[in-house]
């Protein structure tokens, strides 16, 4: 079953019907577990979109929305490929310019010994003992990488609950949990600890498959995304607090989007911890932080846990209103793009996000409408300085502003 928080555009419908069958692939596993009928419910959010990882969909799973089950056996479909990501904002006690934000970050990044340190005094030590530090490629600092970014923002309006001034942003994951921690990293990769006892259930009228694993080692996994959700807050707090050094004033928000809020869910893209959370748009826009109206119909109850999901983000939309997604016998088509297991997705040119282009009195728009959906009250409006993302550094202050006509 589905419960519909979205805002039912095109690529939103298009993702529905396919979360239906999700959802009764689902509630299969569970049934079949515990020799009684099970259901499951998926939450879709206002932000229900693409995902970029094509292993994820091709096993049913989309960015915005929460994927709960019931079943009397622990099991976890591992194609939501989880891994704890969030984000984490702090306010500067002054103002700084872009070159001095740029500077202090090369000072982090590009210094292999921050990220040792913080590897050394932070991450538990049978974490430390499943990973080889010695690999560079693999374990360092991960904040221009696919979809994450730190970027300096300036929060201007007097009007704001949010006080004046800049603030830093980060988004990333714990890399140190994902594919190349065959001892306790989550990915479903081959060779780690759980995945020779992947089971797999088959849809053939859909082409659609489920891959899942039960019992003790589901226990265990769910055990490990439970602690790996402190070690990411920890990781984005030990970054920005080195990088801002004595500039650090305090923690404004640090929630997780991506990750188990229960033994049998997962969030994709959506918070689920009843706090204030960022709502993030697109490379350059607005950030907006949000009071989440913990009364409304979208806090629900899991495994006896009240929780409030609200969305992160605006969402990857199809490039054009005629694209649709199929399943095939081999992969997925998105649009008219061929993609296989492993492969991932490209934003901007396969697929492009929700509110790229958009002026800031249509992003304005667009935000009152997720929050339609999810209610919140808006008390931080936050104008991008500077970003550094996997495309590059990008000083937004040196963008130019069109005359007005």
């Amino acid at each position: 079953m589905i419960t519909n928080f979205s805002l039912n555009d095109n690529t939103q419908e298009e993702i529905l019907k396919h979360l239906e069958t999700t959802s009764k692939l689902l509630s299969k596993v569970g049934t079949e577990l515990s020799e009684t009928q099970k259901e499951s419910m998926i939450y879709a959010m206002p932000d229900l979109g693409i995902a970029q990882n094509g292993t994820r969909m091709l096993g049913g799973f989309y960015t915005g929305a929460c994927y709960s089950w019931n079943s009397d056996v622990p099991f976890v479909p591992v194609d939501t490929t989880v891994n704890v990501c969030g984000t984490t904002v702090y306010k500067l006690n002054q103002n700084i310019t872009v070159q001095e934000f740029q500077k202090r970050l090369d000072n982090v990044m590009k210094n292999r010994e921050t990220y040792l340190k913080y590897a050394s005094t932070h991450l538990p030590s049978q974490i430390l003992d499943s990973i080889d530090l010695e690999k560079a490629d693999k374990f360092y600092w991960n904040y221009n990488v696919g979809n994450h970014f730190a970027i300096l923002a300036e929060q201007k309006e007097d009007n704001s609950e949010l006080s004046k001034g800049q603030y830093m942003i980060v988004h990333a994951s714990a890399i140190e949990l994902k594919k190349d921690n065959l001892k306790y990293g989550l990915y479903p990769v081959k060779g780690n600890w759980y995945y020779d006892d992947i089971q797999t259930i088959y849809d053939d009228i859909e082409n659609r498959y489920l891959r899942y694993i039960y019992g003790k080692k589901a226990t265990q996994f769910a055990e490990l995304a439970n602690m790996l959700q402190k070690i990411n807050k920890d990781r984005n707090r030990y970054f920005c607090r080195t990088v801002l050094g004595e500039l650090a004033s305090e923690e404004v928000i640090n929630l997780s989007h991506y990750g188990m809020p229960v033994n049998n869910a997962v969030c994709i893209g959506c918070q689920w911890e009843q706090e204030d959370f960022t709502l993030l748009t697109a490379p350059g826009n607005d950030i907006f932080l949000v009071h989440p109206n913990l009364t409304a119909s979208n806090t629900v109850r899991l495994s006896n846990k009240e929780i409030t999901l609200t969305p992160h983000g605006c969402g990857v939309m199809l490039k054009n209103r005629s694209d649709t997604i199929v399943y095939l016998d081999d992969g997925i088509l998105i649009g008219n793009k061929h993609f296989k297991k492993g492969e991932s997705i490209n934003i901007g040119n396969d697929v492009t996000v929700r509110t790229n282009n958009m002026d800031s009195e249509h992003v304005k728009q667009h935000i009152e409408n997720v929050l339609g959906r999810c209610p919140g009250t808006i008390y931080g409006q936050m104008h991008q300085l500077f970003a550094r993302t996997k495309y590059g550094d990008f000083d937004y202050t040196k963008r130019v502003i069109e005359p007005e006509l």
